[in-house]
């Protein structure tokens, strides 16, 4: 793990951790970033689009259409793959939330590859990253909250401006848990019926 090109939506900086709980030992970071992303695609009219971040929530119910994406880091290359100009952000302001538009490519400015994804025209595309866990544990809802190392999920609660202290009550982390699934649903597509595809 070190690859930091993207912010997770839930925890920030991906990191991994080398749980001691169960030897009754403290938490330790064992490694920084992750060579994999699940990103959310939501496409949506640009007249429709969110403008900034903090207005895709409430603007997530009038995609057109969502497609789930799995991405992995391409050392070669040093971008991930398939490319979505991910390169654009680096982990900087722009990128606060884990929440973003895809850029167009411009071979003057952008610092990546061409995005390799067809956006048809007149459609914006949005992107809700997740790192691999937090995918698996909050959206997919697989795997036992007992099991979420406390370190971790005091990185989430950091993340999502939550607040986690490791511990706590046995119950601590299985509510925990459910709070931030229930946060994260407001960054899922919409239940609903998907509009079609303008030809």
């Amino acid at each position: 793990m070190g690859v930091q090109d993207y912010r997770c939506s839930v925890c920030a900086t991906p990191t991994s951790y080398d749980c001691g709980e169960p030897r009754g030992q403290e938490c330790e970071e064992s490694g920084v970033g992750n060579d994999g992303a699940v990103l959310d695609l939501f496409f949506f009219e640009a007249d429709d689009a969110p403008d900034a971040p903090e207005d895709f929530e409430a603007a997530r119910g009038r995609a057109l259409r969502v497609q789930t994406l799995k991405t992995k880091y391409d050392w070669g290359a040093w971008e991930f793959e398939p490319s979505l100009n991910y390169r654009e952000l680096l982990m900087d302001d722009e990128d606060a939330t884990g929440i973003w538009a895809i850029r167009p490519f411009d071979e003057d400015t952008s610092e990546g590859t061409p995005v390799e994804l067809d956006i048809p025209d007149g459609e914006r595309v949005w992107v809700v990253n997740y790192c691999p866990p937090c995918r698996e544990l909050f959206v997919d809802q697989r795997g036992s909250a007992g099991d979420a190392c406390a370190l971790y999920l005091e990185a989430v609660a950091e993340g999502l401006g939550l607040e986690f202290e490791a511990g706590g009550a046995p119950d601590a982390k299985a509510a925990f848990v459910e709070r931030v699934r229930a946060r994260v649903a407001h960054r899922l597509p919409e239940k609903r019926a998907v509009k079609p595809t303008r030809k």
